[in-house]
């Protein structure tokens, strides 16, 4: 369905109004509609003591866990009841079990910046009233799972806390935090969330099981994973970054591992970038899917809960948001196996989204892929199984990759009247209830293949645009409804638009032939049809074709110019009150060529 009109409220900010086939859910404020560059990768930086390496080789002390009581030696460690304080840089072997107690880091790191290594090492510890892991201070903390061993961490419902709210997590820290080794650690938060850090954390080996109430990891400025295991359920967001301030901080980057999470809220957050690089992931945000459409006024959906059908695309704070993959400013991804289930987006940008690769596999109650500015898909696989709508953005570009949707409403959607959608490359095939390809602005293919299953109603189209359709490469067969039906309307190569007398059956393929019998385009809708455009490198003006229904012949046609409106009785004229490219301008039904 086409979604607004914007109108001009300042030279930045543009207010939407409605617009289209017939109305349909707003679209936020967009601050550009020019379409930017795509995303620069991120690079991340780690150091020689972020991995696992031999430390029994050098210097080590010892905490030994005795129950509700320790036992150490050595500088730079003491106990007060069962609280272990370390207060120098150095390797610190952990086990056996505390039953009420903590490890406190607290190294002044002004005059001692080495790094605190706590290597556990079948280490068992919980506290009631604290964090059992708390690092008040150091330079760099590293906490290392011993190969082979079981560790865990587990807090009480119920914090002793600073001023500042601290600690906030059941590993907690005030330094830069890494996770590394190739044992496992189970962190069980009932206070709050799993594993804090409030400046880096990185993750580069390990299995890491959390259960926390609120937010399973985070990482204030950064959020790194480069390998491990990681398996979160958490009664708020899975994995998260929250510098919204620091140039070049904020980010989620994940190089590899496997990642399944279960999220009330967003699986993975951050306030500036998420970067996906590789990796195995399952996400599940919200309750997951919720087996249709949260956002639709049709198919017996209703709207958004508690807002008939206005727009959620941007949270507010008094909305809790539950998408898969959410960033402020952008989402990158490179590769992968991202599977997602989401009550709301599937993946949600505050401003652009970049698919440069990766086997992306998404069912959302809302959009499947949500950008509030600009998307690019130059590579990879995407399917979206379930969706409102499956692309939305201010300009969407497709230069490549395989893109499979089904969605409720519109197949993809570029939602601003200065808009583009822009398709130089690529596989798309859409199953649209509303309309297929929808732009409030303008629509140009220069290449690749686009299939659109379109809307059997007549107040949607398979193809539907205000500024014009620019065809001058690539295969385009799209098959809907004739109320509003409309082909490119600017054309270097030719097109057709058919309008069939009846409705065509579902599995009807749509067949086009040159004289040779040559295949032109073959394409076959799941639903029924009344009308299809289609163009082509293949065809040429002065040229003759067949279009088929099946094996069934139908009508020839020999091209006099760059688009043909056919009939089943021959060559026709453009229906009067029609748009660019086709019929519409009248509602439902349409004025059909005689």
């Amino acid at each position: 369905m086409k979604k607004t009109l914007g109108i001009i409220l300042s030279l930045t900010l543009l207010i939407t109004g409605t617009i289209g086939c017939a109305a349909a859910k707003e679209s936020s404020n967009v601050e550009s509609t020019s379409t930017a560059a795509s995303i620069n990768a991120v690079s991340v930086n780690y150091d020689s003591d972020d991995y696992y390496f031999d430390w029994r080789n050098g210097s080590y002390k010892t905490i030994g866990l005795n129950g509700s009581s320790a036992s150490v030696k050595g500088d730079g460690l003491a106990v007060q009841d069962s609280v272990v304080t370390i207060s120098a840089s150095g390797v610190y072997e952990i086990i056996g079990t505390l039953t009420d107690g903590s490890i406190i880091v607290d190294v002044n790191k002004d005059t001692d910046n080495g790094t605190v290594f706590l290597v556990l090492n079948g280490a068992t510890i919980e506290s009631q009233t604290s964090a059992p892991i708390n690092i008040k201070g150091a330079k760099k903390s590293v906490i290392l799972l011993e190969n082979g061993t079981k560790n865990s961490v587990a807090d009480g419902s119920d914090y002793i806390v600073n001023a500042d709210g601290e600690p906030s997590a059941a590993i907690f820290s005030k330094a830069d935090l890494t996770i590394t080794g190739g044992g496992t650690l189970a962190v069980t938060a009932d206070y709050n969330d799993g594993i804090t850090s409030k400046d880096d954390l990185k993750i580069t080996d390990g299995t890491l099981i959390v259960n926390a109430k609120a937010d399973g990891m985070v990482g204030k400025d950064s959020l790194n994973v480069k390998n491990g295991n990681i398996a979160i359920t958490a009664g708020k967001d899975g994995m998260r970054s929250t510098n919204e301030t620091d140039e070049g901080k904020g980010n989620v980057v994940v190089q590899n591992g496997q990642f399944t999470i279960t999220a009330a809220n967003d699986a993975i957050q951050a306030s500036k970038l998420v970067q996906i690089d590789d990796g195995n992931f399952n996400l599940n945000s919200g309750g997951g899917y919720p087996g249709k459409s949260i956002s639709s006024g049709n198919n017996d959906f209703g709207g958004r809960p508690d807002q008939n059908a206005t727009s959620t695309t941007e949270s507010t704070d008094e909305e809790e948001s539950k998408k898969g993959l959410k960033a402020g400013q952008g989402i990158l991804i490179n590769g992968g196996n991202i599977n997602v289930s989401s009550y709301e987006d599937s993946i949600h940008s505050n401003n652009d989204v970049a698919i440069k690769g990766g086997i992306l596999t998404l069912q959302s109650g809302d959009d499947g892929l949500h950008a509030d500015n600009n998307i690019f898909i130059d590579n990879g696989e995407i399917t979206i199984k379930n969706s409102y709508e499956s692309l939305e953005g201010t300009n969407i570009t497709v230069n490549g990759g395989k893109i499979s949707a089904s969605s409720t409403d519109d197949g993809i959607n570029v939602n601003n009247n200065q808009g583009v959608l822009n398709i130089t490359g690529g596989e798309v095939t859409l199953n649209a209830n509303g309309d297929g390809l929808d732009s409030n602005g303008s629509i140009n293919m220069t290449g690749g293949t686009v299939y659109v299953d379109g809307p059997a109603s007549n107040n949607n189209a398979s193809l539907d645009y205000d500024g014009s359709f620019s065809i001058s490469g690539g295969t385009l067969a799209a098959s809907g409804s004739s109320g509003m039906a409309q082909a490119p309307s600017t054309n270097t190569q030719p097109s057709i638009l058919m309008y069939y007398s009846s409705a065509q059956a579902a599995g009807s393929t749509i067949a086009l032939k040159d004289q040779d019998g040559t295949s032109i385009v073959t394409y076959t809708p799941s639903k029924q049809y009344n009308s299809v455009a289609i163009s082509s490198p293949k065809l040429s003006v002065g040229s003759t074709y067949t279009l088929y229904s099946g094996n069934t012949k139908l009508v020839n046609v020999t091209l006099s110019e760059s688009l043909t409106y056919l009939s089943e009785s021959g060559v026709t004229t453009k229906p009067q009150n029609a748009g660019p490219g086709g019929g519409g301008g009248k509602g439902p039904g349409g004025n059909r060529p005689q």
